[in-house]
Parts: structure tokens; sequence; C-alpha cells
């Protein structure tokens, strides 16, 4: 099963209205709803999701570090970004309504993708830099 053009263009159409209007309140809010989705999946997230999990929760990771201001070294733009896919992704109302089987998270893996495309040269800094900091223990 695939999204029609339609879904598509809704979908990315959502995804950038949801990024543009990020604040510091809906960052907080999606981080914390991001993981709390992630953990109800797991390591079993569902298949269309699959490709980019790990991607997903290093995105949640910068979300989270950024946040407490743990690390800075990254564009607004790139925060908004990711946060507007994290908010698509939690959102149970989007194009293609989560509870379908198989067709239920093409579109978040869709917007999912659209971030990591506008991000990936950041979240490869995070990512580095996260490998370089001591283990936490909270």
């Amino acid at each position: 099963m695939a999204l029609t053009d339609e879904q598509r263009r809704a979908a990315r159409e959502r995804f950038l209205a949801d990024a543009e209007q990020v604040d510091p309140a809906g960052l907080e809010q999606a981080a914390r709803r991001g993981e709390h989705k992630m953990a109800a999946f797991g390591e079993r997230p569902p298949a269309s999701l699959s490709e980019w999990w790990q991607e997903l929760k290093l995105m949640l990771g910068l979300l989270n570090d950024y946040r407490k201001g743990d690390y800075r070294q990254v564009p607004w733009k790139v925060i908004a970004a990711i946060t507007g896919a994290v908010i698509y992704f939690v959102s149970p109302l989007d194009v293609v309504p989560d509870f379908l089987p198989l067709a239920g998270y093409l579109d978040d893996a869709l917007v999912i993708k659209l971030a990591l495309d506008l991000a990936r040269a950041d979240l490869a800094r995070y990512a580095h830099w996260k490998q370089r900091q001591p283990p936490s223990h909270e």
C-alpha cells in the first residue's frame, strides 16, 4: 500500500504548518509525547517506521537535550522541523489515521523522512556529540 499524491501533499503541508508554529512549549510537549509514544512501541515499531526508528530516537534525544539546554549547536529551523515531525507522529488524527492496518503510519514515515532530510547533517553532529558524553544516571 502507498500514499496517494493527495495524501503526500496533505501530510507535507501539515508537517510544514506544524513546524512553522513551534515554540518552546510545543517543543516540550512534543518531546514528552514523542517519548511516551515510542515507549509504547518498545523495540517493535510499525513496519512503515522501522527504517527510520533509530533516527526518530535520535531526533527525540536532540529535542530533549535542546530543551534542557545541554545541546544548542543546532539552528532553530532544524529544531522546529524535528518538533513538527514529532507533533505529526504523536497525533492520532493525521492524514492517514494511525489505527488503520498497514497504512496507518505511512504518512508518519513520510513526515519523518522529510524532517530527516532537513536535519541529517545536524543530527550527525549531535550523534557525534552524544557519543562523547559520559553516561547519564537519570
